[in-house]
Protein backbone atom coordinates (compact mmCIF):
# COMPACT_ATOMS: atom_id res chain seq x y z
CA UNK A 1 0.00 0.00 0.00
CA UNK A 2 0.90 3.41 -1.04
CA UNK A 3 2.45 5.55 2.27
CA UNK A 4 0.65 8.96 1.96
CA UNK A 5 2.47 10.44 5.06
CA UNK A 6 5.76 9.52 3.71
CA UNK A 7 4.96 10.56 0.16
CA UNK A 8 3.76 13.93 1.87
CA UNK A 9 6.78 14.51 3.89
CA UNK A 10 9.09 13.83 0.79
CA UNK A 11 6.85 16.28 -1.33
CA UNK A 12 7.58 18.99 1.36
CA UNK A 13 11.43 18.65 1.58
CA UNK A 14 11.52 18.99 -2.25
CA UNK A 15 9.29 22.34 -1.79
CA UNK A 16 11.92 23.79 0.69
CA UNK A 17 15.13 22.60 -1.13
CA UNK A 18 14.69 22.53 -5.18
CA UNK A 19 17.11 24.37 -6.45
CA UNK A 20 14.69 26.69 -8.35
CA UNK A 21 12.53 27.13 -6.28
CA UNK A 22 8.77 26.01 -6.26
CA UNK A 23 7.35 28.87 -4.55
CA UNK A 24 8.44 31.45 -6.96
CA UNK A 25 7.77 28.98 -9.88
CA UNK A 26 4.31 28.97 -8.72
CA UNK A 27 4.47 32.81 -7.76
CA UNK A 28 5.31 33.13 -11.88
CA UNK A 29 2.42 31.17 -13.06
CA UNK A 30 -0.32 32.76 -11.09
CA UNK A 31 0.66 35.69 -11.68
CA UNK A 32 0.42 34.99 -14.93
CA UNK A 33 -2.99 33.72 -14.74
CA UNK A 34 -3.92 36.76 -12.80
CA UNK A 35 -3.29 39.22 -15.19
CA UNK A 36 -5.05 36.84 -18.09
CA UNK A 37 -8.01 36.81 -15.96
CA UNK A 38 -8.32 40.45 -15.82
CA UNK A 39 -7.90 41.13 -19.37
CA UNK A 40 -10.67 38.76 -20.45
CA UNK A 41 -12.34 40.54 -17.42
CA UNK A 42 -12.01 44.27 -19.14
CA UNK A 43 -12.45 42.37 -22.66
CA UNK A 44 -15.50 40.39 -21.52
CA UNK A 45 -16.73 42.77 -18.46
CA UNK A 46 -15.48 46.42 -19.14
CA UNK A 47 -13.72 46.25 -16.13
CA UNK A 48 -10.45 44.43 -14.39
CA UNK A 49 -12.11 42.84 -11.89
CA UNK A 50 -15.57 42.20 -13.32
CA UNK A 51 -15.78 38.24 -11.76
CA UNK A 52 -14.48 39.47 -8.80
CA UNK A 53 -17.43 42.03 -8.54
CA UNK A 54 -20.21 39.97 -9.65
CA UNK A 55 -19.12 37.17 -7.27
CA UNK A 56 -19.29 39.40 -4.30
CA UNK A 57 -22.51 41.37 -5.44
CA UNK A 58 -24.04 37.76 -6.11
CA UNK A 59 -22.58 36.32 -2.65
CA UNK A 60 -24.25 39.64 -1.15
CA UNK A 61 -27.48 39.12 -2.56
CA UNK A 62 -27.47 35.18 -1.87
CA UNK A 63 -26.91 35.87 1.76
CA UNK A 64 -29.63 38.87 2.47
CA UNK A 65 -32.01 36.18 0.49
CA UNK A 66 -32.65 38.94 -2.32
CA UNK A 67 -34.00 36.70 -5.42
CA UNK A 68 -34.96 39.39 -7.53
CA UNK A 69 -31.00 40.94 -7.47
CA UNK A 70 -29.94 37.95 -7.92
CA UNK A 71 -32.07 37.22 -10.95
CA UNK A 72 -31.24 40.90 -12.27
CA UNK A 73 -27.51 39.89 -11.88
CA UNK A 74 -28.19 37.00 -13.81
CA UNK A 75 -30.25 38.35 -16.28
CA UNK A 76 -27.37 41.17 -17.22
CA UNK A 77 -24.49 39.55 -17.86
CA UNK A 78 -22.96 40.69 -20.61
CA UNK A 79 -23.62 39.21 -23.81
CA UNK A 80 -20.55 37.29 -25.16
CA UNK A 81 -19.17 38.91 -28.80
CA UNK A 82 -17.33 36.47 -30.90
CA UNK A 83 -14.19 38.93 -30.22
CA UNK A 84 -14.55 37.91 -26.35
CA UNK A 85 -15.36 34.55 -26.78
CA UNK A 86 -12.17 33.96 -29.27
CA UNK A 87 -9.80 35.87 -26.68
CA UNK A 88 -10.64 34.02 -23.65
CA UNK A 89 -10.63 30.29 -25.32
CA UNK A 90 -7.28 31.34 -26.35
CA UNK A 91 -6.50 32.17 -22.62
CA UNK A 92 -7.90 28.65 -21.55
CA UNK A 93 -5.97 27.22 -24.00
CA UNK A 94 -2.80 28.97 -23.81
CA UNK A 95 -3.21 28.64 -19.89
CA UNK A 96 -3.51 24.38 -20.68
CA UNK A 97 0.01 24.80 -22.21
CA UNK A 98 1.26 26.62 -19.08
CA UNK A 99 0.27 24.45 -16.66
CA UNK A 100 1.60 21.59 -19.07
CA UNK A 101 5.49 23.50 -18.41
CA UNK A 102 4.66 23.69 -14.87
CA UNK A 103 4.25 19.76 -14.96
CA UNK A 104 7.32 19.42 -16.62
CA UNK A 105 9.19 21.16 -13.76
CA UNK A 106 7.55 19.24 -10.81
CA UNK A 107 8.50 15.80 -12.64
CA UNK A 108 12.10 17.44 -13.25
CA UNK A 109 12.48 18.34 -8.89
CA UNK A 110 10.79 15.05 -8.48
CA UNK A 111 13.87 13.69 -10.80
CA UNK A 112 16.30 15.70 -8.64
CA UNK A 113 16.96 17.69 -11.77
CA UNK A 114 17.71 21.76 -11.87
CA UNK A 115 14.53 23.05 -13.81
CA UNK A 116 14.83 26.85 -15.27
CA UNK A 117 11.95 28.68 -14.98
CA UNK A 118 12.14 28.93 -19.04
CA UNK A 119 10.82 25.15 -18.69
CA UNK A 120 7.74 26.75 -18.31
CA UNK A 121 7.78 26.95 -22.05
CA UNK A 122 8.53 23.38 -22.49
CA UNK A 123 4.49 22.36 -22.77
CA UNK A 124 4.98 24.36 -26.36
CA UNK A 125 6.13 21.24 -27.71
CA UNK A 126 2.99 18.97 -27.30
CA UNK A 127 0.21 21.99 -26.85
CA UNK A 128 -1.17 20.15 -29.87
CA UNK A 129 -1.51 17.14 -27.60
CA UNK A 130 -2.01 19.23 -24.29
CA UNK A 131 -4.95 21.00 -25.64
CA UNK A 132 -6.68 17.91 -27.48
CA UNK A 133 -6.17 15.81 -24.01
CA UNK A 134 -7.79 18.87 -22.30
CA UNK A 135 -10.41 19.09 -25.07
CA UNK A 136 -11.47 15.38 -24.52
CA UNK A 137 -11.12 14.80 -20.92
CA UNK A 138 -13.38 18.28 -20.22
CA UNK A 139 -15.87 16.73 -22.66
CA UNK A 140 -16.10 13.75 -21.03
CA UNK A 141 -16.60 14.62 -17.88
CA UNK A 142 -19.27 16.84 -18.68
CA UNK A 143 -21.01 14.30 -20.16
CA UNK A 144 -20.49 11.78 -17.38
CA UNK A 145 -21.52 14.45 -15.16
CA UNK A 146 -24.89 14.99 -16.87
CA UNK A 147 -25.85 11.75 -15.44
CA UNK A 148 -25.34 12.85 -12.31
CA UNK A 149 -22.99 14.45 -9.78
CA UNK A 150 -21.06 11.30 -8.70
CA UNK A 151 -20.33 9.84 -12.30
CA UNK A 152 -18.61 12.95 -13.22
CA UNK A 153 -16.23 12.90 -10.04
CA UNK A 154 -15.48 9.28 -11.01
CA UNK A 155 -14.70 10.67 -14.83
CA UNK A 156 -12.12 13.18 -13.36
CA UNK A 157 -10.20 10.70 -10.93
CA UNK A 158 -10.57 8.23 -14.34
CA UNK A 159 -8.24 10.66 -16.36
CA UNK A 160 -6.42 12.34 -14.17
CA UNK A 161 -2.93 11.42 -14.71
CA UNK A 162 -3.63 12.01 -18.72
CA UNK A 163 -1.71 14.95 -18.84
CA UNK A 164 1.81 13.33 -17.15
CA UNK A 165 1.43 10.76 -20.06
CA UNK A 166 1.49 13.10 -22.53
CA UNK A 167 4.13 14.92 -20.93
CA UNK A 168 6.37 11.95 -19.88
CA UNK A 169 5.94 10.20 -23.27
CA UNK A 170 6.16 11.36 -26.86
CA UNK A 171 5.05 8.37 -27.95
CA UNK A 172 1.89 8.60 -27.02
CA UNK A 173 -1.32 10.50 -28.41
CA UNK A 174 -3.96 12.24 -26.26
CA UNK A 175 -6.42 9.33 -26.59
CA UNK A 176 -3.31 7.04 -25.72
CA UNK A 177 -2.61 9.25 -22.73
CA UNK A 178 -6.20 9.25 -21.57
CA UNK A 179 -6.74 5.39 -21.94
CA UNK A 180 -3.70 4.47 -20.14
CA UNK A 181 -4.91 7.21 -17.47
CA UNK A 182 -8.26 4.93 -17.46
CA UNK A 183 -5.69 1.57 -16.75
CA UNK A 184 -3.47 3.60 -13.95
CA UNK A 185 -6.66 4.83 -12.18
CA UNK A 186 -8.48 1.36 -11.97
CA UNK A 187 -8.89 0.33 -8.64
CA UNK A 188 -6.69 3.27 -7.19
CA UNK A 189 -9.58 5.96 -7.53
CA UNK A 190 -10.03 5.44 -3.65
CA UNK A 191 -6.28 5.96 -3.01
CA UNK A 192 -6.53 9.43 -5.02
CA UNK A 193 -9.75 10.55 -3.18
CA UNK A 194 -7.95 10.02 0.43
CA UNK A 195 -4.85 11.69 -0.97
CA UNK A 196 -7.03 14.85 -2.09
CA UNK A 197 -9.23 14.54 1.28
CA UNK A 198 -5.84 15.32 3.19
CA UNK A 199 -5.92 18.10 1.79
CA UNK A 200 -9.18 19.82 2.71
CA UNK A 201 -7.63 22.00 5.67
CA UNK A 202 -5.11 23.42 3.84
CA UNK A 203 -7.35 24.57 0.91
CA UNK A 204 -9.48 25.75 3.33
CA UNK A 205 -6.80 27.72 5.05
CA UNK A 206 -5.94 28.84 1.71
CA UNK A 207 -9.32 29.95 0.75
CA UNK A 208 -8.75 32.29 4.41
CA UNK A 209 -6.16 34.10 2.64
CA UNK A 210 -7.58 34.68 -0.82
CA UNK A 211 -5.29 31.92 -2.65
CA UNK A 212 -2.07 33.30 -1.63
CA UNK A 213 -1.12 30.05 0.40
CA UNK A 214 -1.72 28.33 -2.91
CA UNK A 215 2.11 29.36 -4.25
CA UNK A 216 3.04 27.02 -1.70
CA UNK A 217 0.01 24.73 -1.53
CA UNK A 218 0.20 24.39 -5.18
CA UNK A 219 3.66 22.41 -5.94
CA UNK A 220 3.01 20.61 -2.60
CA UNK A 221 -0.04 18.50 -3.71
CA UNK A 222 1.33 18.45 -7.13
CA UNK A 223 4.63 16.64 -6.33
CA UNK A 224 2.15 14.72 -4.06
CA UNK A 225 -0.16 13.68 -7.19
CA UNK A 226 3.04 12.63 -9.42
CA UNK A 227 4.10 9.96 -6.57
CA UNK A 228 0.83 8.65 -7.13
CA UNK A 229 1.71 8.52 -10.98
CA UNK A 230 5.12 7.33 -10.40
CA UNK A 231 3.62 4.32 -7.94
CA UNK A 232 0.28 3.56 -10.25
CA UNK A 233 3.18 3.55 -13.13
CA UNK A 234 4.91 1.07 -11.51
CA UNK A 235 1.97 -1.25 -10.36
CA UNK A 236 1.70 -1.54 -14.46
CA UNK A 237 5.44 -2.60 -15.02
CA UNK A 238 6.06 0.45 -16.39
CA UNK A 239 8.98 3.39 -16.26
CA UNK A 240 7.23 6.63 -15.11
CA UNK A 241 8.59 8.54 -17.17
CA UNK A 242 10.04 7.36 -20.20
CA UNK A 243 10.86 10.08 -21.99
CA UNK A 244 12.37 12.50 -19.62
Amino acid sequence: MINRVEIKMDAKVLVRTARVSPIVMTAIVMAICFVLDRVVDLVEGGSLFYTYTLNWDYLQASLQGDIYAMDMLLNNLPASTASSFFFSTLVSLFTVVLNGGYYVYCIGIRRGAEMPYATLLDGLSVAGKLIWCWLQITVKIFLWSMLFVIPGIIAAYRYRFAYYNVLSDDSLSAGDAIRLSCRQTQGYKGELFMLDLSFIGWSLLSSLTMGLLNVWLTPYMTLCDLAYFEDAQRRLGASPYREL
